[in-house]
């Protein structure tokens, strides 16, 4: 059973579709239409011509009754026809001449076989076959001096055929013409209406995910307001929402970090107390406590920086260099602990950003490379401007690095690649990422030298005054 969904259809597709395919039976019956009563048209002429000349003969009976005595008026007859033989010179005539008993007054005896007798005394066409053509005969009933006689007349149909094929393609060229036109308006049509969905659409696409700004109604289609009034419904609850968790997030943040730093508090005074072998246990308990404070404050940073909180976060120009000169009084101590020598080579370099998402990233950056450097190792961070005019971010240690192969799976949230040094949580780096990806800059993780080492450098989008 194929459980694949099917592929989504194209509004502007549907719309074509409805609109083109009744257009496209009405021009066609059109043009059967407009073919059919041409060719009647022309039908209708070439019987008129045919019937004149029937007229013509039977004139000449009148004209000529008093040759009859003298058995000519059969040979005037063929004069005639053979006169208006040679004005037409593409279709042949056929003419018979019968009188009242069926006798023949001129013409091929033969071809009374073409006679159509019709009690109501009128002309009479038929289409039949003689002497190997298609031929169009009409049955000509007249009251002449010799009395009542029948003229018939028959006519090959070359030229109607011809006239015919002209007509046809007098009539499909210009419907061909008018098809195309038409359905072309109508695609233009089509496309022009749609053209606000598109911008619609369009503006939706350009979004950050953290605007949840309300869509403007007022220049949009009456179709479209209710949808767009929907849509900044659902943002504004979104909207709600996100603050809502935001403000949980904060308070949370608040409200572990106390009771954590309490609790390390008072093990730090049992711990002068102790006994050695107590204090060796303490000093477990309290490096667990860091780590489990350290953790929370990843985790809850994380979740507020991540896209899916859904928080229009209000962007400030910030400097990387004064963001760097605070943290190297957080970080200086912990390094000094571990043996490490940190440095920072800080230069100008103003970004749009969110100060405290920024700090963390910082903060995640030199927390990993004191741990992974080693003892009596380097830690370097520094910052400036590029020639395009966007700051820049680096931070490196002289640590074992991390493979070129597990560079982006370290990236993800809870992932520690293998040889990392113990105690991590695997968010350090899926947090820079996060804040990254929300700054707009571009993050590559690569070697410090050839002896190895991480270096982690970030580059920002250049300010637009």
């Amino acid at each position: 059973m194929n459980l694949r969904p099917a592929s989504p259809r194209s509004l502007r597709g549907r719309l074509l579709r409805l609109l083109w395919w009744p257009l496209l039976v009405v021009l066609v019956l059109s043009a059967a239409y407009d073919y059919r009563s041409a060719l009647n048209r022309a039908r209708d002429n070439q019987d008129l011509a045919l019937r004149r000349v029937a007229i013509a003969l039977a004139t000449r009976l009148d004209v000529d009754a008093d040759d009859a005595r003298n058995d000519d008026l059969g040979l005037h007859l063929s004069r005639t026809v053979q006169a208006m033989q040679r004005v037409d010179g593409q279709d042949r005539l056929y003419a018979l001449v019968l009188d009242e008993h069926g006798g023949v007054i001129s013409g091929d005896p033969a071809q009374a076989a073409l006679v159509e007798r019709d009690e109501r005394d009128r002309p009479r066409y038929t289409d039949r076959r003689w002497d190997h053509h298609d031929v169009r005969v009409i049955s000509f009933p007249h009251p002449s001096a010799l009395g009542p006689v029948m003229v018939v007349v028959a006519e090959t149909t070359e030229r109607r055929q011809a006239q015919t094929r002209q007509v046809l393609l007098g009539t499909l060229m210009p419907n061909l013409v008018l098809l195309g036109l038409t359905l072309a308006l109508v695609w233009l049509g089509v496309d022009a209406a749609m053209r606000p969905l598109d911008r619609l659409s369009e503006a939706v696409g350009q979004r950050s995910p953290d605007d949840l700004g309300a869509l403007p109604e007022a220049t949009l289609p009456a179709e479209l307001r209710p949808l767009v009034a929907a849509l900044n419904r659902l943002m504004s609850h979104v909207r709600a929402a996100a603050q809502a968790q935001q403000a949980f997030l904060s308070q949370a943040a608040h409200q572990l970090r106390t009771p954590l730093a309490g609790v390390q508090t008072q093990v730090e005074l049992i711990g002068k107390e102790a006994t050695p072998e107590q204090r060796s246990r303490l000093a477990a308990v309290t490096g667990a406590l860091q780590r489990m404070a350290r953790s929370t404050q990843q985790m809850l940073a994380l979740a507020r920086s991540a896209p899916e909180a859904a928080v229009p976060e209000a962007f400030h120009r910030v400097d990387l260099r004064d963001l760097l000169e605070d943290d190297a009084s957080i970080w200086l101590d912990p390094a000094l602990q571990a043996g490490i020598d940190l440095g920072f080579d800080a230069a100008s370099a103003p970004v749009q950003g969110s100060a405290w998402m920024l700090h963390e990233l910082i903060g995640n950056l030199v927390h990993n490379a004191i741990r992974h450097a080693p003892a009596g190792g380097r830690v370097t961070a520094s910052c400036g401007v590029a020639q395009g005019g966007g700051a820049w971010l680096v931070v490196e240690d002289d640590g074992p690095g991390i493979p070129a192969e597990e560079r982006e799976r370290v990236l993800q949230r809870f992932y520690q690649a293998p040889g990392a040094a113990r105690g991590g949580s695997g968010l350090g780096l899926a947090i820079v990422r996060e804040v990254a990806l929300r700054h707009g800059a571009t993050l590559a993780l690569g070697e410090t030298g050839p002896a190895g080492g991480l270096r982690v450098r970030l580059e920002f989008p250049p300010l637009h005054d």
